[in-house]
């Protein structure tokens, strides 16, 4: 998500990214993706991991429900819709900022609109470029990250099984063997 907002950045807010956007807000951001995952799921595993006969139980048991609920809708809406949003809302913006920047080399075409120049064959390109960006990241992040999510919010934590671990370990190697695909 951080590599996408500095792209929206510079792309539909060039002059302001150039005055304030510092390359030690970069490595700032890159820093907070790592501890904010840390911090955000740390409390969490300290308060619902529990000891029972001497064994450590490392998956979550909540006291209420409506904890778990609350949890479970926040992992989802921070985990799953919100970097969705984020990707699409930037490209989008990004693809519009093109599509001007092309209407208005257009317009400087003193040829004519009967024969493509090369600048336009560029742009298009390039706008084309932006798009399969988009739908490689959201497509990646979706087939990603939802399976694990969505099972998180069907699987009651409470009653882990052996058959319910095996479908956790199911969509998490799909989700990691789909991360090494698309790098």
């Amino acid at each position: 998500m951080a590599i996408t907002v500095e792209r929206y950045l510079k792309v539909v807010h060039p002059f302001w990214s150039k005055k304030h956007l510092k390359r030690w807000m970069i490595y700032t951001a890159i820093v907070f993706a790592w501890i904010a995952g840390i911090l955000n799921c740390t409390p969490i595993a300290f308060v619902t991991t529990i000891v029972y006969n001497g064994v450590c139980l490392g998956y979550f048991v909540w006291e209420s429900p409506e904890v778990q609920f609350i949890a479970s809708v926040w992992y989802f809406f921070a985990y799953s819709m919100f970097p969705v949003v984020t990707f699409v809302f930037c490209y989008a913006s990004i693809v519009v900022i093109m599509r001007k920047q092309m209407k208005v080399m257009a317009a400087h075409n003193v040829e004519g609109s009967a024969r493509m120049t090369d600048a336009q064959i560029r742009n298009k390109r390039l706008k084309w470029n932006i798009i399969k960006t988009m739908i490689i990241v959201c497509g990646a992040f979706f087939i990603c990250w939802f399976p694990v999510t969505v099972y998180f919010l069907c699987v009651d934590a409470s009653s882990f099984t052996a058959g319910v671990r095996v479908g956790y370990n199911v969509t998490v190697s799909a989700m990691s063997a789909m991360k090494n695909f698309t790098l």
